[in-house]
């Protein structure tokens, strides 16, 4: 004869199982982009982000372990053999573990956060995301870039959109024939006239030294962060335009070789 109970009290189990499953993915989900948006607002993208994934891992964790518990699965047994599988992959898999503790020294230590422009080791571009195991750009150029985070908690960083002005340095030459004087006060007088460049901190101009083919000297000028490649480009026009009308040479590498005077061959007496 057929157990009616039992087959009911099996369906019963099964729905209940489904339901606290699809519920606490539903829930962990919800809690977590809550978690997320709340970090975001208090300590930015970079922390926000990790949180809401860790958050969401763990509710994640908690509800399949209520899913196993309606069907009286013994749990004591299913954690032990997961600490042991743990340790195994932890031997396993050094490397990852080392991504994930560098990944928590980077949110420590903050030196970039979700959307600036950063530069690690050559590769340069906006930062992506940042997760437990690694860190991803979008590079300039439009490629996509992933970087692990132990090698770059251990790179030279340098964050290109931390502050809002920058300084701008153009290095340029001058003729050896030409009056240094003249060509400062041209050179002065672009810098100044042009509306992009701050007047607090003053743009300078400063002379470098003497390089193999010409007086070497730089414009330093300080510009908004976004106006970067705009005035670089302009200042590079107006400065070549500006000592080409004057007269005054923008030298190219050259070399003059001397060879001595020949010496006068004396003739011997006999």
């Amino acid at each position: 004869m057929i157990d009616l109970y039992n087959i009911y009290s099996q369906d019963t189990t099964i729905i209940k199982a489904f339901l606290i499953l699809v519920v606490g993915l539903i829930i962990a989900r919800i809690i977590s982009n809550i978690s997320g948006k709340l970090t975001t607002s208090k300590f930015g993208n970079h922390i926000g982000s990790v949180t809401k994934n860790i958050i969401f891992y763990v509710l994640v964790l908690s509800t399949i372990f209520a899913f196993l518990g309606t069907f009286d699965i013994n749990l004591t047994g299913v954690l032990a053999a997961a600490g042991i599988l743990g340790i195994a992959l932890g031997f396993a898999a050094q490397t990852s573990v080392s991504n994930i503790i560098s990944g928590f020294f980077l949110i420590v230590d903050k030196p970039f956060e979700i959307g600036e422009a950063i530069q690690i080791d050559g590769q340069a571009g906006y930062v992506l995301d940042i997760n437990l195991f690694s860190t991803r750009l979008r590079t300039f150029d439009n490629r996509y870039v992933r970087l692990p985070n132990s090698m770059v908690l251990n790179a030279s960083i340098v964050n290109l959109s931390r502050y809002e002005i920058r300084r701008l340095d153009i290095p340029f030459g001058i003729a050896y024939k030409d009056n240094i004087s003249t060509a400062l006060e041209i050179i002065n007088s672009i810098l100044r006239s042009n509306p992009n460049v701050l007047i607090e901190p003053e743009p300078q101009v400063i002379i470098n030294g003497f390089g193999e083919s010409s007086i070497d000297l730089e414009a330093n000028v300080w510009i908004q962060r976004s106006t970067l490649f705009t005035v670089r480009t302009e200042l590079i026009t107006e400065i070549k335009n500006g000592l080409d009308k004057a007269g005054i040479e923008m030298p190219f590498p050259h070399r003059t070789v001397y060879f001595g005077k020949d010496k006068e061959t004396v003739p011997k007496k006999t």
